[in-house]
């Protein structure tokens, strides 16, 4: 190859380059917008939800124990979960 050949493949090989990683850059970009669009707001951000009294569920009279296999939950339960022993929805 001579020498203008061997610059060209190389303009050719950063152009190459640069376009990947713009069409990579535009990819993830719209991965992310559509994840947005598919996960609810309030998933995103609890405070938001309670503030617009969206779910009434989450408040901190929890149950202490699972009423179907009597295991013990934990703190962070809340209303509407599932038991992580049994898999059962506790409601109220």
């Amino acid at each position: 190859m001579n020498e203008s050949g061997k610059k060209k493949s190389d303009g050719l090989f950063i152009a190459g380059g640069i376009a990947l990683i713009a069409v990579l850059v535009i990819a993830i970009k719209l991965i992310f917008a559509w994840l947005g669009a598919a996960v609810p707001p309030e998933r995103l951000n609890p405070d938001l939800a309670q503030s617009q009294g969206v779910t009434e569920q989450m408040e901190t009279d929890a149950p202490a124990f699972c009423p179907f296999c009597g295991e013990t939950l934990h703190d962070s339960f809340r209303w509407g979960q599932f038991c992580p022993w049994c898999g059962e929805k506790i409601e109220r």
